[in-house]
Parts: C-alpha cells; sequence; structure tokens
C-alpha cells in the first residue's frame, strides 16, 4: 500500500511537505490551494508554490537542503569543487543545490561553474526549478513508502 498524502490531515500534509523542502510559510501557500482531489493536483499546487517563491523563502528553503556529497573524483578537482560551491554562496546568497545526489568532484566542479556564469536572475529561477526537482522527489519517496499497518 502507497501513501496518499491527500489523506494526511492538514497538519501532517503540512509537516510531510517541509519534510521534502517546502519552508512552513510554502507549505501554508499550498494548503490554501485545497482540498485536492488526488496528489497529482497536490503536486501541481507544490509546482506552483515552489517556481514563485519570494527570494526569502527560497533563501531558506536551500539553507534547509543538505549541499552535494561528493564521493569520489580527483583530490584537486574536490577541493576546486568546494571553492567554487563557496563562491555561488558569495555570489547568489544561498546554496548550491543539485538533483544529482552524489556527483563526482570534476562533475560538481564543472555543474557549480556552468551556474556561476549565471546573473541573478536566471540563477534565481534555476535554483527554484532544482528545488521543486527535490521536493517533488521527496514527495514520491513518500508516496512509494509502505504504510506499518
Amino acid at each position: 500500500m502507497t501513501l496518499k498524502l491527500t489523506s494526511l490531515p492538514d497538519t501532517e500534509l503540512a509537516d510531510a511537505l517541509a519534510a521534502c523542502g517546502l519552508t512552513g510559510g510554502a507549505a501554508r501557500l499550498v494548503l490554501e490551494q485545497g482540498p485536492f482531489s488526488d496528489d497529482a493536483e497536490l503536486c501541481m499546487a507544490v509546482d506552483s508554490v515552489t517556481t514563485t517563491l519570494s527570494a526569502d523563502d527560497l533563501r531558506q528553503a536551500l539553507e534547509a537542503i543538505p549541499e552535494p556529497a561528493v564521493e569520489r573524483g580527483d583530490p584537486d578537482a574536490h577541493q576546486a569543487a568546494l571553492l567554487a560551491i563557496r563562491l555561488y554562496r558569495e555570489r547568489f546568497g544561498y546554496p548550491f543545490v543539485s538533483g544529482v545526489d552524489t556527483p563526482t568532484a570534476e562533475e560538481l566542479l564543472m555543474r557549480v561553474r556552468i551556474r556561476l556564469g549565471n546573473d541573478p536572475e536566471p540563477e534565481g529561477r534555476a535554483a527554484r526549478e532544482h528545488l521543486r526537482r527535490l521536493i517533488r522527489r521527496g514527495i514520491q519517496k513518500l508516496q512509494e513508502r509502505d504504510l506499518e499497518v
């Protein structure tokens, strides 16, 4: 049996959405769009809210996401990736997020370097999209979870 998020009471649904990466304020905005006929409609509301987050809510949500773990790769590339991540935060004011769970050091460095070249506005859109994907992945994991009987 899979979890149907729309079957949860609003407080539990808000907690579940927060566990997936939505801020409390963003979760409330999603709930205000309910009630939802099914989880697909709920996910559309999540997408809508995520892509229109204020700069403060975006920053707060991104701060809650763990930095990508770098488990493989050249030590020099690893150090360069860590430096690029720091430069990204300094440039945009929030941490780098990516949909890749455990990139190599080289891959992470490449991804950060590409996004460092963005202007703030398009990078904000890119960050919102990466956040949206991470939240949707979290929702999918919740939905696939077996319920204990």
